[in-house]
């Protein structure tokens, strides 16, 4: 189809010719069809039209011929003379005859039919055929004999010996024209569909007039309205009840056509599903249940499930018995399904409210059984956790910012004293007196950024777990006494007075002597900067539960405004204004340290009074043993003279032969002095 076909198709001449062609092909293939039956009911394929007008002219003949010859055995007399008989026996005895049937011997053709006839028991004639026979009826066999002119019964008139003609010249052409014309009028249809809803120069869909009407509505009622046309066929007479029923036929063949026409407009438009009355209603009706709480929603629909079990319990007949369990299972039902959507609801509230961000809803679990109230204490877990995954990240949060500001601070403090004091020598003759203040500030500076630097370094590694850790057999006892020894010159020069307590026998733990060192060295530097002047120092050493727990203590100098997570921050310290010396990483790298060799490190702050724990398992006489073994084979067993094995690393690091020996650790140690503070 060309364009210009296209564009003319779709104006309304266009739609309307396709129309009349679909009209015009149901017709003629209607036609066909009838056509076609009625050479078949006439059997017009192994005969004549002839054969059948002269059959039919003999079976109108035959049958006036006998409905004659039973009125005259009733005794009635035929006045028209048309037709002379007579109605004898086999036995040729006269019933019957007409006065002039001796004469109609000579000029009418003889037409001679056996048939039977009955009488009643008191010899009245009762009829002639299919007559119904009855005790005490007599059957005689008779032959009726009639003279009469063939010409004066003939059944058809002039016009439908035409027709018949007609249709029987068309019995076999009838077959391709009704395929010819399904063919033209299924292209004319498709044709159709397709221009539906366009108009030429648009390639939108355009909906017509009755587009607002919902089309089961419109289908409703075009249907009815063939119903009606129809209805008129019953109360009228035959060629009233051919044009009403040709009228109603073509209405219905057209509406049908208008009705697919606006469905595929609507299609094209995607339109139809929601365009639909029930669609609307149905919407509207899960719009509202949806509306409803849980409880009403689930009241209705058992009251739904209750309605259509009744139904079909009252259209299958019904039983007393049936109908009584039904009733009672609904009374213990109900309830118990109303209070399962009861506890939902709860439920649900309590879900949205989580869902909107109110993280300090609670669902009250009062009323609440089973598993809906574990789910209840589920929702309030996770709103207390959410709490407090949003609390930690706001302090996260903020700990970063002070993070960054204060490894500003104590980067930029040490750097701007460098870059001053070097300014100032660049400046300054090289003779004068306060050149070697300036380098020693300069020095003093240097060391302490160079400090920071590595502290901030050994930190990280220490928080990534990055250190290397030679854990070997340690003695706890040791180390306390060690510390009191070594830091005894620094308390007292901070008007601090230590109190130690130690286990007598030895507290064996594994751990890395130097790590542990400086551990040691973190915290009582800690304590010699920040607490206050004049008061007692206590470093405890006890075992509980198999745990070597060594305690630190002492009272601050300065209140203590901060909590211990953020105390133990790297670059936190208890002195917010941080005027006093140090950098923060202290806490953080006896934390980690700790930690790192399987440790635990709790900080405790109770007003003014700071609080350390350390906790190692300690170890039992197996370990020990197992562990010295090899050492103790390998010198026993050695060649004469030879000098002992080697021992480890790791036990040179002990705390016995820093005491005597060795005092690498303790250097390494005083190396970081400064470093440790809150």
């Amino acid at each position: 189809m060309d364009r210009k076909n296209k564009s003319f198709l779709r104006t309304v001449a266009g739609k309307a010719l396709l129309f009349l062609a679909i009209n015009l092909c149901i017709a003629l293939a209607f036609g066909c069809i009838v056509v076609a039956g009625a050479c078949v009911s006439e059997n017009f394929y192994e005969r004549t039209d002839e054969e059948y007008l002269e059959e039919a002219d003999q079976e109108v003949l035959e049958f006036t011929i006998k409905d004659r010859a039973g009125a005259l055995l009733e005794g009635y007399s035929l006045n028209s003379n048309d037709i002379e008989m007579q109605v004898r026996t086999s036995g040729g005895d006269v019933l019957a005859e007409t006065p002039r049937f001796e004469e109609a011997k000579a000029s009418g053709q003889d037409y001679t039919y056996p048939v039977s006839i009955v009488y009643n028991s008191d010899g009245t004639y009762k009829g002639m055929g299919g007559v119904n026979i009855e005790d005490g009826d007599t059957i005689v066999s008779v032959k009726i004999e009639a003279y009469a002119d063939p010409a004066d019964f003939q059944m058809h008139t002039d016009a439908e010996k035409a027709v018949i003609h007609t249709v029987y010249s068309l019995r076999y052409a009838v077959f391709p024209i009704a395929i010819i014309c399904f063919l033209a009028g299924i292209a004319a249809y498709i044709a159709l569909i397709c221009v539906a809803g366009r108009e030429p120069g648009n390639d939108g869909v355009v909906m017509g007039p009755l587009y607002r009407v919902p089309f089961d509505v419109l289908a409703f009622v075009t249907m009815c309205i063939c119903l009606m046309l129809y209805l008129p066929l019953r109360l009228s007479e035959t060629m009233i009840q051919i044009v009403f029923f040709c009228a109603a036929t073509a209405f219905f063949v057209n509406a049908c056509l208008g009705l697919t026409v606006s469905l595929a407009a609507r299609v094209k438009r995607h339109s139809l599903l929601k365009g639909l009355l029930v669609y609307k209603v149905c919407a509207a009706v899960v719009h509202g249940v949806k509306a409803l709480p849980i409880v009403w929603r689930t009241a209705l629909v058992l009251l739904g499930v209750t309605f259509v079990e009744f139904l079909v319990i009252l259209v299958g007949g019904g039983a007393k018995g049936l109908l009584i369990a039904v009733v009672l299972e609904k009374i213990v039902l109900y309830p118990v399904v109303l209070y399962i959507a009861w506890m939902l609801r709860r439920l649900q509230g309590a879900g949205e409210a989580l869902a909107s961000g109110d993280i300090t809803s609670r669902c009250p679990t009062s009323g609440l059984v089973g598993d809906f109230k574990a789910h209840a204490e589920n929702l309030n877990r996770v709103s207390d956790a959410v709490g407090l995954a949003v609390e930690d990240r706001l302090k996260s949060e903020r700990m970063k910012t002070e993070l960054i500001t204060n490894v500003s601070h104590d980067i930029k403090t040490p750097l701007t004293s460098i870059i001053n004091y070097a300014s100032l020598m660049g400046a300054a003759d090289p003779t004068d007196p306060k050149m070697a203040e300036y380098s020693e500030v300069v020095v003093r500076q240097s060391d302490k950024l160079k400090r920071l630097i590595e502290d901030l370094v050994e930190a990280s590694k220490a928080s990534t777990g990055n250190l290397e850790i030679v854990p070997a057999p340690l003695d706890c006892c040791t180390f306390v006494s060690q510390t009191a020894g070594e830091f005894k010159e620094k308390l007292e020069a901070a008007s601090l007075e230590l109190v130690t307590t130690a286990p007598s026998e030895p507290v064996m733990i594994m751990a890395d002597g130097r790590r542990m060192m400086r551990i040691y060295d973190n915290l009582m530097n800690n304590i010699c900067k920040y607490a206050q002047s004049g008061t007692r120092v206590y470093l405890t050493l006890e075992v509980a539960d198999g745990v070597a727990v060594t305690t630190f203590k002492n009272t601050s100098a300065a209140q203590l405004g901060i909590s211990a997570d953020e105390l133990v921050e790297r670059f936190v310290r208890g002195d917010s204004s941080r005027t006093t010396e140090g950098n923060g990483l202290g806490l953080s790298i006896a934390k980690s340290m700790t930690e790192l060799q399987g440790g635990t490190f709790d900080l405790e702050i109770d007003g003014d009074l700071f609080k350390v724990r350390l906790g190692f398992p300690v170890m039992g006489a197996e370990e020990l043993a197992a562990l010295t073994a090899p050492s103790e084979s390998a010198s026993s067993d050695g060649p004469s003279g030879s000098a002992p094995a080697e021992t480890s690393s790791a036990a040179a690091d002990t705390p016995a032969a820093l005491s005597t020996a060795d005092t690498s650790d303790q250097d390494i140690a005083a190396d970081h002095v400064e470093a440790a503070d809150y």
